[in-house]
């Protein structure tokens, strides 16, 4: 009898327990009640719908060191143009790796690699130019991982700009745990 009572109650507390979803893995939420979405970049110039270009650096991960590249389009508004700078601490990771940034027309975003967790702060600036931000709410602007289902969870960083005229966007010392996708969203 007391076998039957105990399953009973371990039931109930299991199927209880498990039944709200966990705050803690669900994307980012406004607060206004609207879906954060990836800010976009004008389609390229020459029609391609997305354009990619990849830079590699090899970074001994036990002294640290930096990756900095660029990339420009043209697009039928101008000039469009992304600088990224990736600062690694001393014993972010161990040995030496072939570190990789994508750069693409797709969106406010970069792909980095290899897969991997650092052992110490990575620090990240990320700086786009001839972006039409007409759209975007400067008090909704933020910088995230965007996981492989899409879903998306806050970066911490130092601070974050937006200069519609210029339209320009840039995030300093953005802090990445890891080498995944990250981008700005409104």
């Amino acid at each position: 009898m007391k076998y039957l009572i105990n399953l009973a109650l371990f039931s109930i507390l299991f199927f209880s327990g498990c039944y709200e979803e966990s705050g803690i893995t669900s994307p980012v939420d406004s607060g206004s009640g609207h879906q954060l979405k990836l800010i976009q970049l004008p389609t390229s110039f020459n029609g391609l719908a997305v354009e990619t270009i990849t830079y590699s650096k090899d970074i001994n991960g036990n002294y640290g060191g930096e990756f900095s590249a660029q990339y420009s389009y043209q697009s039928n508004s101008g000039t469009v143009s992304q600088y990224s700078t990736l600062v690694f601490d001393a014993g972010a990771f161990s040995g030496v790796k072939t570190i990789t940034q994508t750069f693409n027309t797709g969106g406010a975003a970069m792909d980095f690699g290899p897969p991997m967790q650092f052992q110490a702060t990575l620090k990240y600036t990320y700086k786009i130019t001839g972006v039409d931000l007409s759209g975007v709410n400067p008090a909704t602007l933020t910088f995230v991982y965007i996981d492989a289902n899409g879903n998306m969870y806050p970066v911490n960083y130092e601070s974050i700009e937006i200069d519609e005229a210029t339209g320009m966007l840039k995030v300093v010392n953005a802090e990445l745990p890891h080498f995944s996708r990250y981008g700005f969203v409104n």
